[in-house]
């Protein structure tokens, strides 16, 4: 079936042609995004966010490939006489606005392709008529340039994006209200996030201890464990008046203290990331 898609002379095939391929970097410290026009078909998009690998994903209204398994291949361009093409492994074909979404390592493996001017492209059956292959190609023609200039924007990313620590915890020993070492490594990141993106307005801190000792000692431990965190975060930089803070003792365990691997996972500060609904990032 792959090589009947691969070299049906007869495919239905979507791709930039050469005088008019088309290469677009959107360069910020949250996302590195490239973009692909295909006419007549929508757009090709390599999305790396911060704190993630890259991925890929097809955009389009118009999805002429049916539902299911498709075959991804680096096709050599036309200039590239005799040189063989590379099958790149299965993709799925789904409804909706982005019938091709891509994780895990392939998505690097069609930069790699790409910038070594070959074709990734994707082949699937038309939806109208199971006879009918339907090529999507993306062109290597300008990729080389802005794929400089998009290296250069990875360097810049945040080391996390929103998702990663919009909800987030430290734990602390027993009794105790130091910062643990991989404690200060979280709350580092969440600090040059907050200073990157002014859409965060509020930070929620919430303190809380096990079930063992006094409630009130619990409760004066929790705020003392809140306060620690709010300090730390207040002495790099962020502003007093964007920190709520709060303290609970005992009150609302994550999960039972009848052990101590749990009782462990109860001494904690949650820190939770509030946005202005006005900014997008």
């Amino acid at each position: 079936m792959l090589a009947l898609l691969v070299s049906s002379a007869h495919a239905m095939t979507y791709r930039a042609p050469i005088d008019n391929s088309i290469w677009r970097l959107e360069a910020s410290v949250f996302e590195c995004r490239l973009s692909h026009a295909i006419p007549s078909y929508g757009e090709a998009v390599f999305s790396h966010r911060a704190g993630e690998r890259v991925s890929f994903y097809l955009d389009s209204w118009h999805r002429p490939m049916r539902q299911g398994k498709a075959e991804m291949t680096a096709q050599p361009p036309s200039w590239r006489i005799g040189s063989p093409v590379r099958e790149m492994g299965a993709v799925k074909v789904v409804s909706g606005r982005q019938p091709v979404a891509i994780k895990g390592s392939l998505p690097s493996s069609m930069l790699a392709q790409l910038y070594g001017g070959m074709q990734p492209t994707i082949h699937r059956l038309a939806w109208y008529d199971s006879k009918q292959p339907v090529n999507v190609e993306l062109s290597p023609v300008n990729f080389q340039v802005v794929y400089q200039q998009y290296v250069s924007c990875l360097s810049q990313l945040l080391p996390v994006n929103f998702d990663q620590i919009q909800r987030s915890f430290v734990l602390f020993d027993t009794g105790k209200t130091q910062l643990r070492q991989e404690a200060l490594q979280k709350l580092g990141n969440i600090i040059t996030y907050v200073k990157a993106d002014p859409s965060v307005s509020t930070i929620f801190i919430d303190g809380h201890t096990d079930n063992r000792g006094r409630r009130l000692a619990n409760r004066e431990l929790s705020k003392e464990r809140a306060e620690v965190v709010r300090d730390y975060l207040q002495k790099r930089g962020l502003p007093t008046d964007m920190i709520l803070l709060r303290f609970h003792g005992e009150r609302y365990p994550v999960v039972s203290n009848n052990t101590a691997a749990n009782r462990a996972r109860n001494r904690r500060v949650t820190i939770r990331l509030e946005k202005e609904e006005n900014f997008d990032t």
